[in-house]
């Protein structure tokens, strides 16, 4: 064999060599790629009414703003879903029993079908708070997602389980004993996440406690295609209060509420900082469903 051969020989064998050693690497760096960008996506975020829409006093709402002056609100819960389909579900509604008392209601558990979210596929329920309008159906998610956990912080399913001071008529008016009853039940397995301040809680999705207008009221943060995204339920009940500091009428700690907007507003642009109860969720953002609009 020539010098000239003998060369193109190697030549040609290192290359041979290389691509059967990269063929073979190919499945093992797609799929390190893909799990990768699979925690890297954003997730979508939509609101899901069930109830409503209510009349309310402005000031209600707004804390000592519009005592004369009306508004329309919803009753929400909401669904965050992962690229790969898992969804983290925040808050349970009113629940069967008492939903027939509220206008327009629909057990938001079924509603999931519509923009197709198998029961399956709900693996966390987060518990903001627990008033009635969001524990109240604590029963019913626990029998339609039955592989799903739920998490609460610590100091909220305390007051409203053991505190005395829960039971005084001021609170009374905003609870469904029997579902915090049944959460309590529920709570003894290990179903119940009790947690103490910010966690993560999966891929890209913090727990943020958010206190104020509840003991320990938390709110959910995740990356979404409009960049960090905030589920905040009842840390305000209309996108104003985010951007004019003014909190509802329902208050439990009035600084530290104030202190809540400000850490929110750091963790995430106010226009991606979703309220409880306002009807522009419902009227502002494209309709996905009967009832249902995706958020971010």
């Amino acid at each position: 064999m020539s010098i000239i051969d003998r060369r193109d020989f190697v030549k040609s064998l290192t290359v041979a060599v290389g691509a059967t050693a990269l063929a073979g690497a190919t499945p093992a760096l797609a799929k390190d790629k893909k799990d990768k960008s699979a925690a890297a996506s954003p997730y979508e975020v939509f609101a899901i009414k069930y109830a409503g829409p209510f009349d309310r006093k402005l000031a209600m709402v707004l804390f000592n703003t519009g005592w004369s002056e009306d508004i329309q609100i919803n009753y929400y819960v909401w669904a965050i879903r992962a690229a790969n389909g898992e969804t983290t579900l925040v808050d349970t509604g009113t629940g069967k029993v008492w939903g027939p008392k509220f206008k327009n209601f629909f057990p938001p558990e079924q509603m999931l079908s519509r923009i197709g979210i198998k029961p399956e596929q709900v693996t966390k329920i987060v518990v903001t708070h627990m008033h009635f309008d969001h524990i109240g159906g604590v029963t019913d998610f626990a029998q339609a997602f039955p592989a799903a956990k739920f998490y609460v912080q610590k100091k909220e399913f305390d007051f409203w389980v053991n505190s005395p001071i829960s039971k005084k008529a001021a609170f009374k008016l905003l609870q469904n004993p029997d579902a915090n009853k049944a959460f309590a039940e529920l709570a003894k397995g290990p179903r119940v996440v009790k947690v103490d301040g910010d966690k993560v809680i999966g891929p890209n999705t913090e727990l943020l406690l958010a206190t104020g207008h509840t003991p320990a009221l938390q709110a959910v943060l995740i990356p979404t295609a409009k960049g960090q995204t905030i589920v905040g339920s009842d840390s305000a009940h209309l996108f104003r209060s985010y951007k004019e500091d003014v909190p509802s009428g329902l208050i439990v700690n009035l600084p530290v509420w104030m202190e809540t907007y400000e850490k929110l507003r750091a963790k995430a642009p106010v226009e991606n900082i979703f309220p409880g109860h306002d009807v522009k969720m419902l009227t502002d953002f494209p309709k996905v469903a009967e009832d249902i609009t995706r958020l971010a």
